[in-house]
Formats: structure tokens, C-alpha cells, sequence
């Protein structure tokens, strides 16, 4: 996703609308918050950091995050049916659970699961989305274990408003709007979004009768981001998003088929910035409450309510050396209407250091944090990070840090439940898992072309795995992986294509861990004429096992998705994507149909 300034140079050999939106997308990825907390050049940061603008989202017609994630290297999505349903994020062979998800930089997700909602998070309002790639528990702690997904919506308000409406295939239609105002004391954005389908029978195979019906979701959303010039050198920002999305979906052990959900995340933000030091307080509050019903059963909810606080400092020594400190807090409480939780509250108190330099050809990283938890105690963990430029255009990058991952209430506190398949309890006495990461990569950035090949591996040690009643610390896994991502024209044509190879191992049984494909590939093009924009896209998943004991294998599949865009003088955009444009047959997750060849469309108009 990152172009070098070479790059873009040829890119401004092609039409005039061509080069705007490639300036516009260099000026989005050049800056990034997420490797540090604080702001620096992509090109600075030593861990890799892809950078997915709003112009992108829009060209390829993304409907879910999901979609704009799976084109990404070093990721692997599975999803239990189409849009909205269940869904999977693996960044380098780590489940969803060892992600964090950030929105504008404050943690959202469910602590009884363990992980946000992928399916539920929508696009519009998103200015751009940050993945960073490997562990990063030094800087954030439990969570960010393979790697960090911050969603950004806070934007430069330029008194404009976008309105936009689409439709498309299995009866989906969503209509937005979105608006900014600035002045000289300060700014506002924003934006709003329903968007809903009837969906398909995701699971035909299922011998329930009741299962034989289509699937669809409805989803509100609205985000407001705005921020107030208290002096030259402080500002107050605030940011919050609503959203109610009610899905319905198949379950293959009975029960449940319906779940209504409320999420809403705030945040009040003090920015301080005088001579060298950058000061920050944060203050967040979500909560997540999800009621599932049907088939008979009785609604129950299961609520999760977070609030936070952290203050994070940088400090520049000089122009090329700079420390990092802070202090992180946050409480969760969950509720669970239908049986009570053995406990249900725990808090988390951290404080983390760091510093980066650079001197000549030489660069480092160094970041040290302790948290402390009221439910398994304290934990350290450390990262060091160095890259070597070689020679003007090659970089020789190595990173060794530490991660852990604490477990979930549901994990520690379930209460003891019996059914006809069988009986399950919370285990009180659960260790964090543990890991260790290395990886070692050559960076090559050149006329028109950028190279990057890495090797990474993951040892995990107290994984956390069920014994048929409870859940144990008795697993370890080793995950080892190669990369190799490039960027480059041909001509006209902007590429970007990754292949990764994959090779984990469960080490209590020799097995491969499920749902990880050995191989993968992606490619993506663009191509930008006059006032038209092509996108084609080309997703390879190579065999991977939807089960642990490796019993049940999936086949290997290839996607082609084709998007264009039509952009009018008169500020109307119109747009169409054609997603699986070769109606293959595939299942990302045994017994779960997936979307055949689909359709969307829709127009835009901006004033």
C-alpha cells in the first residue's frame, strides 16, 4: 500500500485526476500513529505498517473491514457465510483474539470473547485504517500479540458533505452521509450510515429445518469526531461512535440464531505540545452489549463495559532521537443476564518506556512495559527493534520482543452449564499465554519499485486449550512464516502483490494449527484514465484444516473482485464492483456457504 516518492513521480506522468488522488493517498500514508502512539514517517517505522486510505476504500467499493483486511499481507480472513456473519482475522497465524483493535487509539472489543466484531464495524467515516504487523505488547500490552488494527476516523475538516447511497446483491442497500466544518478555533466531523440485506442461507447443509432461511443483518452507525484550539499549544478533541447491528446467522450446535447489539465507544482527548515534548491524556469509555434469541430459546445479554485512562508523553532529545512513557489504565465489568459470573470485574494498570535514534545509516528501537492485573498479576514484557541501510536504496531490519495474552472472562469465569453436548465451566486458575517473536527482514526501495522479504516465528508457550470441560494452560506452538510484498508500476498500472508462506505446528500434537493456510497470495491493480479508475483484485488461499485433530481440509481457492469508478465534473461519483467475478465455490469455514459471484453499485455526490 506504501508508494515511494519515486513512485508517485510516475504516477504524475498519468492524468491530471490520476495524480490528485495519488497525492492525496502519499500525503495519508506518509504519517502514521500506530507503531509508537505518536506520529512518524511510515518510512520511520521499523515494524511494518500498511496504510489503507478512505480514496482506496472507496475505489475497491469495500462493504466491510473484512474486505479491505484480507487484501493485506501477512493476513488470513475466514468467514461463517457472507457480509455481517461471523468472521476471523489471523495476522500471521495468530487468531483474532491476539489482535488489537483500535479505534482512533482507544481499545474496543468484548472482554467475555475476547475480541471485537470485525462483521460489525462499517467503513463510512473512516479516513483510514493503520495494520501493523507483529507483536506489540511492549506498547500496548495484552491484546497485541501479532499485531494492531487501528481504524481511524478523526480527519482535516474542509467545510464539505458527502452523501452516498448503494445497492447490491442478496437485497443489500445502504445509504450514508457524512459532513465537516472548520474555522480557526476548531473543527467537527461527522457521519452516518445504515446499511442492511436479506442475506442467503449461510449454512444449507444444516439438518435443522429451522435453519433454512436467509440470513441478514441491519447496522446503524455514527461517528463524530471534533476537537477545540484551547491555545497555541493544547487542544481538546472529543470522538465517539454509535452503532446497533442485528444479525442472524445459523448455529450448528442449535440454540441461538439472532443477535441485536449495541456498541458505543467515547473519547475525550488533551493534546499538549510545546518545544519537544508531545503530552496526551485520554480518557474512554465503551460498552458492548449483545442479546442473542431464537429457535425457541430465552433472550439473554451479555454486556461489556470498559473505561480508561492513559497519558503518554514523547520527549525529542534531538531531531533524531527521541523517549516515549506513559501510564495505561482500564477497568472491565461484564453482565451476563442468564447466569451469573464467578467474577465480574477486573482492572489493568500499566506503565511502559521507550525510545527510538537514529544515527547515520543506523536505527533502533528499544520499549520495556509492566502491567499489572487484578486477575492473574503482573506481567513484563520488552521489544528491540534496529534497521541498517545497507546502501541509499536497501534497509536491513531485525526485531526480537516479548508478548502475552491474558485470558478471557469467559475463559476464567464461565459458571458451570450442562446441555445435551455436554458440560463447560471457567477455570479461575488460567496463566496468561506467552510468546516470543522474532523477525528478520531486507527493504528495498527503488525507482519504481518496493521490496520487502522477511522471515518472522512465534513460540507460544501456556496456550490456552480446552480438555472437553474446562480451559487449560497445556499447549504450546511454534509458528514460523516468510513474506515477500512488493509495490510497482508497469506502465500506467499501479501493482501491489504479496505471497506468504505459513508453517504452524501444535506442539502437544504435532498438528497444524486450523484455518491457516500454508499459502497465500494476493495482487492488487489499479489503473487511473481521465476521470476513470479500474481495480481488479486477486485473492489465493492455499489448504488449510478447519480443525484442530487436521481431519477435515479445505480446499485451496482463487478470488477476482473488479471495481471502477466514474468521476463527474460535477462531483458525482458513480461506482460498481463485481466481487468472485468467477463465481467459484469455496468455504473459508467447513459447512459455511460463502458469497458466489455478487454485485454493488452506487453514486456519490459531494457539495
Amino acid at each position: 500500500m506504501n508508494k515511494s516518492l519515486l513512485a508517485i513521480a510516475v504516477a504524475s506522468l498519468l492524468s491530471p485526476i490520476s495524480n490528485l488522488h495519488a497525492q492525496e493517498a502519499s500525503a495519508d500514508e506518509t504519517m502514521v500513529v500506530t507503531a509508537n502512539r505518536f506520529e512518524q514517517q511510515v518510512s520511520d517505522t521499523i515494524a511494518p505498517v500498511e496504510v489503507i486510505t478512505k480514496q482506496e476504500i472507496d475505489a475497491i467499493q469495500a462493504t466491510s473491514l473484512s474486505e479491505v483486511l484480507r487484501r493485506l499481507p501477512g493476513v488470513q480472513v475466514t468467514n461463517q457465510g457472507g457480509l455481517a456473519q461471523g468472521q476471523e482475522l489471523y495476522i500471521r497465524g495468530r487468531s483474532t483474539k491476539n489482535t488489537l483493535i483500535l479505534v482512533n487509539g482507544i481499545r474496543i472489543g468484548s472482554a467475555t470473547l475476547g475480541y471485537a466484531n470485525l462483521a460489525s464495524i462499517p467503513l463510512n467515516g473512516v479516513e483510514k485504517v493503520e495494520v501493523l504487523r507483529g507483536a506489540r505488547a511492549a506498547v500496548y500490552g495484552s491484546d497485541a500479540v501479532s499485531g494492531v488494527v487501528n481504524i481511524i476516523t478523526t480527519r482535516s475538516a474542509n467545510n464539505t458533505a458527502t452523501v452516498k447511497a448503494g445497492v447490491g446483491s442478496f437485497g443489500l442497500y445502504d445509504v450514508n452521509a457524512s459532513g465537516s466544518v472548520a474555522n480557526d478555533s476548531g473543527w467537527i466531523n461527522v457521519a452516518a450510515t445504515h446499511q442492511q440485506s436479506e442475506g442467503y442461507n449461510v449454512q444449507p447443509t444444516s439438518t435443522n429445518p429451522l435453519d433454512a432461511d436467509k440470513d441478514g443483518h441491519s447496522t446503524r452507525y455514527l461517528t463524530i469526531d471534533g476537537g477545540f484550539y484551547v491555545s497555541p499549544n493544547f487542544t481538546l478533541k472529543a470522538n465517539g461512535y454509535y452503532q446497533k447491528h442485528d444479525v442472524e446467522f445459523d448455529n450448528p450446535w442449535g440454540g441461538v440464531d439472532e443477535t441485536d447489539s449495541e456498541l458505543y465507544a467515547l473519547g475525550l482527548v488533551g493534546d499538549y505540545k510545546r518545544d519537544s515534548l508531545n503530552s496526551v491524556i485520554t480518557l474512554g469509555s465503551n460498552k458492548d452489549e449483545a442479546e442473542s434469541s431464537g429457535q425457541g430459546t430465552t433472550p439473554s445479554a451479555i454486556t461489556t463495559n470498559r473505561n480508561s485512562v492513559s497519558w503518554n508523553n514523547q520527549y525529542k532529545l534531538s531531531d533524531s532521537a527521541a523517549v516515549i512513557g506513559g501510564v495505561d489504565w482500564y477497568r472491565d465489568k461484564v453482565k451476563n443476564d442468564s447466569t451469573s459470573m464467578t467474577k465480574d470485574s477486573r482492572d489493568n494498570t500499566a506503565l511502559y518506556a521507550g525510545g527510538d535514534i537514529s544515527i547515520g545509516k543506523l536505527s533502533a528501537e528499544a520499549n520495556l512495559r509492566w502491567d499489572d492485573n487484578s486477575s492473574f498479576g503482573n506481567f513484563t514484557t520488552y521489544q528491540l527493534g534496529a534497521g541498517y541501510n545497507i546502501t541509499e536504496f536497501i534497509r536491513l531490519v531485525g526485531m526480537y520482543g516479548t508478548a502475552f495474552k491474558a485470558p478471557t472472562f469467559n475463559e476464567l469465569y464461565w459458571p458451570l452449564e450442562c446441555s445435551s453436548w455436554g458440560c463447560y465451566s471457567g477455570n479461575p486458575n488460567l496463566q496468561p499465554e506467552e510468546s516470543k517473536t522474532a523477525e528478520v527482514a531486507l527493504e528495498g526501495s527503488f525507482d519504481v519499485l518496493e521490496l520487502r522479504v522477511a522471515a518472522h516465528k512465534s513460540d507460544v508457550e501456556k496456550m490456552i486449550t480446552s480438555n472437553g470441560l474446562t480451559q487449560v494452560n497445556i499447549g504450546e506452538a511454534e509458528i514460523k512464516g516468510y513474506e515477500v510484498v512488493g509495490s510497482f508500476y508497469t506502465g500506467p498500472l499501479y501493482h501491489s502483490a504479496s505471497y506468504d508462506y505459513l508453517d504452524t505446528e501444535d506442539k502437544s500434537t504435532g498438528n497444524e494449527l486450523a484455518r491457516r493456510a500454508k499459502h497465500s497470495g494476493k495482487w492488487n491493480t489499479t489503473y487511473e484514465l481521465s476521470n476513470w479508475r479500474f481495480d481488479l483484485s486477486y485473492l489465493y488461499q492455499g489448504k488449510r484444516y478447519d480443525d484442530l485433530a487436521n481431519t477435515t481440509e479445505l480446499d485451496t481457492y482463487s478470488l477476482f473482485d473488479f471495481a471502477t469508478s466514474y468521476y463527474f465534473d460535477n462531483d458525482v461519483t458513480v461506482a460498481g464492483k463485481v466481487a468472485n467475478l468467477f463465481d467459484e465455490e469455496y468455504e473459508t469455514a467447513k459447512g459455511y456457504k460463502t458469497p458466489e459471484r455478487n454485485y454493488y453499485v452506487s453514486v456519490a455526490y459531494q457539495f
